[in-house]
């Protein structure tokens, strides 16, 4: 049995029914704080992780030609595999700035054993065809560029892809091409979502009430608008645009424990990590003790584009 066959099967055991949307029942989450029941899973994996800093030939948004490699590292990841990610950063953060920008989420992923692999191109303004380099990163790494940390991916297993603000936007394109063997995405406060009908993958949009930049309304229009389930809407009460970021007081790096779990359920079939993105525990990301302003879980019903069917 594969794993997008086994994924199938965990989420049917942990989402009832086969209705279009399932917005969370707060009567349901409340009782579960008053019992002292909901909390929030691990944002550290059992992992070490490095960096390495990688030509890539072929990306089109200038500047920067290469990609931080994020990766597990360590005795304990000797001798191991592990899925690919591509991330694609925000406007402005690319270059010098990517790594001290987005430290904090990356080896967060990274911890949990995956590969990612982030141009550094687009440094400054908006590009318009960034997607094309986060995909160029899947392809080269694919082709076999020199570096230590993909050395350790394992092809075997789909492509994640994620992304932050311009990068979000880029990642919502990226869903849409085939050839990549993507099998998700996470889409953290997408600056357009345009391209969000063309989405191919189950996928997570995530937000905040006060992200000023890129408002949580234009990220669930996103939502409703992309045809393929499953799919999660989550908009983090008080999260401000920066919240993905590592620096500034006011980010709690909320988006940590949830990132990774998303490719963990659908790149390699744990049924934890599915509970935690789609289901309703007390650590499940619609009923964790993150305040939410909205979170709802998409399934689709017959008829509908769905990975699982």
């Amino acid at each position: 049995m594969g794993v997008k066959t086994e994924t199938f099967v965990l989420l049917s055991l942990l989402i009832v029914g086969g209705g279009h949307s399932t917005p969370v029942t707060w009567s349901d989450r409340i009782a579960l704080q008053e019992q002292g029941q909901v909390g929030q899973p691990s944002a550290s994996g059992p992992y070490e992780t490095s960096w390495e800093l990688v030509n890539v030939s072929g990306l089109v948004s200038g500047s920067y030609h290469d990609a931080w490699v994020i990766y597990p590292s360590g005795t304990e990841a000797s001798d191991k595999t592990f899925p690919l990610l591509s991330f694609a950063h925000g406007k402005d953060a690319g270059g010098t700035a990517l790594k001290p920008s987005y430290t904090t989420i990356l080896e967060a992923a990274a911890s949990f054993g995956f590969v990612i692999i982030a141009p550094r191109s687009c440094p400054e303004h908006y590009c318009t065809n960034f997607y094309k380099d986060q995909l160029q990163c899947i392809t080269a790494a694919k082709e076999g560029l020199a570096s230590t940390g993909l050395e350790s991916v394992d092809w075997l297993k789909s492509v994640g892809i994620f992304g932050h603000s311009m990068g979000g936007a880029a990642t919502m394109i990226s869903a849409g091409k085939d050839g990549y063997d993507i099998a998700a995405a996470f889409f953290l406060h997408p600056y357009y979502t345009v391209h969000a009908e063309d989405i191919k993958v189950p996928a997570v949009h995530g937000t905040g009430s006060s992200d000023q930049i890129c408002p949580a309304e234009e990220v669930k229009n996103g939502f409703d608008a992309n045809p393929f389930y499953p799919k999660v809407f989550a908009e983090i009460e008080g999260a401000t645009h920066l919240e993905p970021n590592s620096s500034g007081g006011r980010n709690k790096h909320r988006w940590d424990a949830y990132v990774p779990r998303l490719f963990m359920c659908h790149l390699n079939g744990d049924s934890d990590a599915c509970d935690l993105i789609y289901g309703s525990t007390s650590d499940s990301l619609c009923y964790t003790d993150i305040e939410m302003t909205d979170c709802e879980v998409s399934v689709g019903g017959t008829g509908d584009r769905n990975d699982w069917a």
